[in-house]
């Protein structure tokens, strides 16, 4: 596990599943609500922080519907029956796919129930005093999300730190997922960006040293 902090907003990283996923652990410190994004295993190590920092309430937040992504979701909702799972309208059939939702990746075929929230562009999420904005980058998938903080930025399997998502997939699109990733990310002012897989990166790493994002790179699918 790693942890990321800035102005009291903690990120915990915990890589897991079979294709080392990125799940977080999001919260300000001693706020009573908290962010798990994108939980992609089960891992007694997240549910033990968890009920250690003693919430009041919990998000599950989905970037995308991807099966490396979604796997450790009901797990979750058995721990914390209270519990609320977000995730966009684009991406909620996913959810009840295996097919679509590519869990064969993983050796699985993943299904979960629906989600509680359905995530729309601009809706935000809160720990404490720390706002989270959802933005909605398809390319990846139809339904992709980023949540921006001040400090952070949750970006997905929509940008990493030394490429961008894949967008040979179902639902996914290379210029839409570029354009996404320039005027959804590459706009803000400088933050860390901690992505689905990976290490994590800056956006001003990523406006000058992303060969995926140059002006000449070409998108033909």
């Amino acid at each position: 596990m790693k942890i990321f902090k800035e102005n009291n907003l903690v990120a915990e990283r915990y890589i897991v599943g079979p294709i080392q996923e990125n799940t977080y652990l999001v919260y300000e410190e001693n706020a009573k609500e908290a962010l798990l994004i994108d939980p992609g295993s089960k891992s007694e190590e997240i549910v033990s922080r968890i009920k250690e920092l003693n919430f009041e309430k919990l998000i599950i937040f989905l970037t995308h519907g991807h099966g490396d992504h979604i796997a450790g979701v009901e797990y979750f909702r058995s721990n914390f029956p209270n519990a609320k799972l977000a995730v966009s309208i684009e991406d909620s059939a996913l959810l009840e796919n295996p097919e679509e939702n590519l869990s064969f990746f993983i050796g699985e075929s993943v299904t979960i129930k629906p989600a509680e929230i359905t995530i729309k562009e601009g809706d935000t999420f809160k720990t404490g005093s720390h706002i989270g904005i959802a933005r909605h980058v398809p390319g990846h998938t139809r339904g992709g999300m980023v949540l921006i903080f001040d400090e952070m930025v949750f970006s997905g399997d929509t940008l990493f730190c030394e490429s961008v998502g894949r967008s040979d997939f179902p639902g996914g699109d290379g210029k839409a997922l570029v354009e996404s990733i320039k005027s959804k990310i590459l706009t803000l002012s400088d933050r860390i960006i901690l992505p689905g897989h990976g290490p994590e990166t800056s956006v001003l790493r990523k406006k000058t040293k992303n060969p995926y994002l140059s002006e000449d790179a070409f998108w033909g699918f």
